[in-house]
């Protein structure tokens, strides 16, 4: 498998807080999951936007984060406002 930078939607800096926080692979992306992944990456750097979130998403479901649908997005939204760190 290739550089995250590689893979749909993922740039130089999503590429670089997801190694933060130990992602290395899409496919350790899949096992996170786009919304651990990106609460995670959150704490880190305030300044991730909820793009972030839908951009993993797209990375893992092969679309573009610009793409998903309002009742996607409104899906991840919620997930990640549930999400408790160490559960």
């Amino acid at each position: 498998m290739g550089a995250l930078e590689n893979e749909l939607n993922l740039g130089p800096t999503s590429a670089g807080w997801l190694r933060e926080i130990g992602v290395t692979t899409l496919d350790e992306l899949r096992e996170m999951g786009a919304v651990t992944a990106y609460c995670l990456a959150k704490a880190r750097h305030e300044q991730a936007s909820l793009n972030l979130l839908y951009a993993l998403h797209g990375a893992l479901t092969g679309q573009k984060w610009n793409a998903l649908s309002p009742e996607t997005k409104a899906q991840l939204q919620k997930e990640a406002a549930g999400f408790r760190f160490g559960e």
